[in-house]
């Protein structure tokens, strides 16, 4: 018996000690532990305890192989008494608990997983990781997937980063990412959890947690600005001279080709108000003759139609959004940005951007000849808006001086950032916001 005292009365001060030393450099987990102990309730206890004894009955070899893994990950990164003081204050810090979201998804970590997967209502969790390509491609999908269902308090929609929280990912046996699995009403351990395995669209995804839980998601109406060929139409697209077409052939079963879907529909939406740059797709599988026409033999293969009329350029690039804008943009000179929005480049025209930086440096006879010579050249610009503008410009300058310049930038910024106008009316205020930064010195001229 002396034995066991002289044990317990030894773990208790290497436990004072260790705390003693905490404090004195500054940490706090003796509070945290308090902190914890004191906002403690009986149903995260009995959660907790359920969790052990599901666990101690389903042990297995991978489950404790995983455990295994996931304890020596942690330890391997410990090299000194700090390192072991850092992971202990993480552990025990008293915001690990606290429930947040990423929009309408529950971001779960090891303090708080119990808090929001307490079975008081079903849920649908994805154990992912931050590196995986998969889960980058899912990401969007599963953001929709939570404003889905973002009106309900009968289902939940969450995620964690399993990477981080090895500890819960081993718990419910993931062993690749992503994984999602669906915790029906009253589960909150492993026994009872259904792996989901259906489609990773919108569509599939939203149907599987209608089924589950009854509630109807709310999936708001967008239109699609990807064309959809048929063999009917397609060489109508393809063939015009005057457009270039991004074509993306594929297959309604092809797993890819869901995955690449949310993303090539963003490219259709960045494209849709360039009039000479298409983005479109084929099921080739069922129009199978043009996918023999252009030897397609796996989904999805994308191909740019050029306006020239020449041979199919096969896309190689990224299959990012900023990936196929990139090759667009060089393909079609467009000059589109991540989300749709024009660049900095825009509309503007080499000579008259010339001719804006040499009429504000001038003095007023200089700007009446710059503006006279700018005046004769709209023809040559083929009357376009644009050229007009610069032209406008230098008049309303001749007219009100340099600070009809910060004036008039100021109302078309103001217009830009309303969120109020057409995506139509925001790519002509963003070019004349270009065109009015050369003549504000904010941008260079561009060469020919």
């Amino acid at each position: 018996m002396s034995f066991f005292r002289s044990v317990f009365f030894l773990l208790l001060l290497v436990n004072a000690s260790f705390l003693g030393y905490d404090y004195y450099k500054g940490g706090h987990i003796g509070e945290n532990l308090v902190f914890h102990a004191r906002n403690l309730d009986a149903q995260t206890v009995q959660a907790q305890f359920h969790q052990v004894v599901q666990d101690v009955k389903g042990f297995k070899p991978d489950m404790i192989a995983g455990k295994v893994n996931a304890a020596f990950a942690q330890l391997k990164d410990i090299n000194s008494l700090q390192d072991v003081l850092t992971l202990v204050r993480d552990k025990t810090s008293p915001g690990g608990g606290v429930i947040t979201k990423d929009g309408n998804v529950y971001v779960l970590t090891q303090d708080n997983f119990y808090k929001v997967i307490d079975g008081s209502r079903p849920a649908l969790v994805e154990f992912y990781a931050p590196w995986c390509g998969h889960c980058k491609t899912l990401a969007p999908v599963y953001a929709e997937l939570g404003d889905a269902f973002a009106h309900s308090d009968d289902v939940i929609i969450a995620k964690v980063n399993a990477d981080d929280h090895r500890d819960l990912g081993a718990a419910f046996g993931v062993q690749g990412f992503p994984t999602l699995k669906w915790f029906p009403k009253g589960v909150t351990t492993s026994a009872g959890v259904v792996d989901y395995s259906s489609g990773r669209d919108l569509n599939a995804l939203s149907k599987f947690v209608h089924e589950k839980s009854g509630v109807r998601p709310r999936i708001r109406a967008t239109v699609s600005h990807v064309k959809t060929l048929t063999t009917a139409n397609f060489h109508d697209l393809v063939d015009d001279k005057q457009s270039g077409t991004l074509v993306e052939f594929y297959a309604s079963w092809c797993g890819h080709c869901k995955n690449l879907a949310p993303i090539y529909e963003k490219v259709g939406n960045a494209f849709a108000n360039e009039p000479n740059c298409h983005v479109a797709k084929i099921d080739a599988d069922i129009e199978r003759a043009i996918g023999t026409e252009y030897d397609i033999s796996g989904f999805p293969t994308i191909k740019f139609f050029p306006a020239n009329g020449g041979d199919p350029i096969p896309f190689e690039g990224a299959r990012t959004e900023a990936g196929f804008l990139e090759f667009l943009n060089e393909k079609c000179g467009t000059h589109r940005v991540v989300g749709g929005t024009l660049n900095t480049l825009a509309g503007r025209i080499a000579e008259l951007d010339k001719a804006a930086t040499e009429f504000i440096k001038g003095d007023d006879t200089k700007r009446q000849q710059v503006f006279a010579a700018a005046n004769e050249s709209v023809a040559a610009q083929g009357n376009s808006k644009y050229a007009k503008y610069y032209v406008k410009l230098m008049e309303k300058i001749l007219e009100q001086g340099n600070a009809f310049i910060a004036k008039e930038s100021a109302r078309v910024n103001k217009i830009i950032k309303s969120n109020t106008v057409t995506p139509a009316k925001l790519d002509d205020f963003t070019i004349r916001q270009n065109i009015l930064n050369v003549f504000d010195g904010k941008a260079d001229p561009i060469d020919q």
